[in-house]
């Protein structure tokens, strides 16, 4: 493999994790290097980078398929062991989420299902809950559209006075 200098790691973390996935266990991941990953998922979901490779994923998702469509609280704890426990932790306590400085936040939505109401991003393999979030859909679908944004296709006040201008 070849060696890339250090200058180059020390400008893109996001390279370094890279090789550091390719070239090495999960399992031999420091904790900071695991908060690095998780801090690019504490992001809003627009923003958020792909889901890891299969192989990282065996470290950073539990082996409980159910954990991920679960509460959240268990998939927080799954997180917060995975990240050195709640001694480590505790400097995330107090940092805002969606923007990219809580990794247990970003391990969250990195294995959370819940989708449709807490932008989790649902990373993780899981039949389990793959069967789970279609029937949230069949659900949200059966219930009607939830839809906020009732203007969105009709016509409100602040259109009508747009079009008139011209």
């Amino acid at each position: 493999m070849a060696m890339v200098p250090n200058a180059i790691l020390k400008q893109s973390p996001i390279l370094s994790i890279l090789l550091l996935a390719v070239t090495m266990p999960a399992s031999s991941l420091t904790t900071s290097q695991l908060e690095d990953i998780f801090y690019q998922y504490d992001v809003p979901e627009e923003d958020a980078p792909d889901c890891q490779s299969e192989s990282m994923d065996v470290h950073l998702c539990p082996s409980d398929e159910k954990i991920p469509c679960g509460p959240v609280e268990h998939i927080k704890d799954h997180c917060i062991s995975i990240l050195g426990g709640p001694e480590n932790v505790k400097k995330f306590e107090s940092v805002s989420p969606d923007k990219g400085k809580n990794a247990v936040e970003g391990c969250v939505k990195y294995v959370g299902f819940h989708v449709f109401d807490l932008d989790h991003l649902a990373c993780c393999e899981s039949d389990i809950c793959e069967d789970w979030m279609a029937e949230q859909f069949e659900n949200l679908q059966a219930g009607g559209p939830e839809d906020d944004d009732d203007d969105y296709y009709g016509q409100d006040d602040d259109d009508a006075d747009f079009h008139d201008e011209f």
